[in-house]
């Protein structure tokens, strides 16, 4: 996995938001994580706010949440670039 800082490529197999959804949808202790304590939910992410890094983005809780994916097993390192 490719990263620039805290900004993660994700390729042409998974795009960002598939990857944040798929660990949203099958981990069921990063979703609680993620609406318990930063009171987000899975219909809170959309294509343009997981790539946002300013205020109010949701750019790095979705880095955060892709990095518990794979520690998780629920993302292989293998699908994102």
């Amino acid at each position: 996995m490719k990263t620039f800082g805290s900004i993660f490529f994700v390729n042409f197999y998974m795009d960002k938001l598939e990857a944040v959804q798929r660990v949203l949808r099958f981990s069921e202790s990063v979703r609680n994580w993620c609406e318990k304590e930063e009171r987000i939910f899975f219909d809170d992410f959309d294509s343009e706010n997981v790539m946002d890094y300013d205020t109010g983005g949701r750019g790095e809780l979705a880095d955060t949440i892709i990095v518990k994916g794979i520690e998780e097993g629920f993302i292989d390192e293998g699908d994102l670039d």
